[in-house]
């Protein structure tokens, strides 16, 4: 089964959440078994990144609401916003669509924050 995973370099955010002792987590993740081949391409068809351009689009932010040192509360709310602004701008940048992959994209808890794409079985 092919996947991508665009992982956020989270060395500075893993480095401020040990210091103040909290864990947040959150995913981005589409429901579809094509959604891959529209961010990466094939070789019939160029690519076409949604989920890529969203989270570069909010690297800024994100880098600048690390800057000092953020309560459990904040490092939450930071890190949930960022989810769901991803989130928000996959959804924006979906180019072609019959709507089902702009409907799938959607953020859950996880392991680390993440954008990962794992089309489902007979996937190309």
């Amino acid at each position: 089964m092919p996947s991508i995973t665009i992982t956020v370099d989270d060395r500075e955010l893993r480095r401020l959440i040990a210091n103040t002792g909290g864990r947040v987590e959150k995913i981005i993740a589409d429901g579809v078994n094509y959604g891959i081949w529209n961010e990466i391409g094939t070789y019939k068809m160029t690519a076409q990144p949604f989920m890529s351009p969203a989270v570069e689009a909010i690297r800024p932010g994100w880098e600048a609401s690390f800057k000092n040192q953020l309560t459990d509360p904040q490092v939450e709310g930071v890190v949930t916003k960022a989810a769901f602004d991803v989130e928000r701008g996959a959804k924006e940048r979906v180019r072609v669509d019959t709507s089902a992959l702009q409907n799938s994209i959607h953020v859950v808890d996880g392991d680390i924050f993440t954008v990962t794409f794992t089309p489902l079985e007979g996937g190309q």
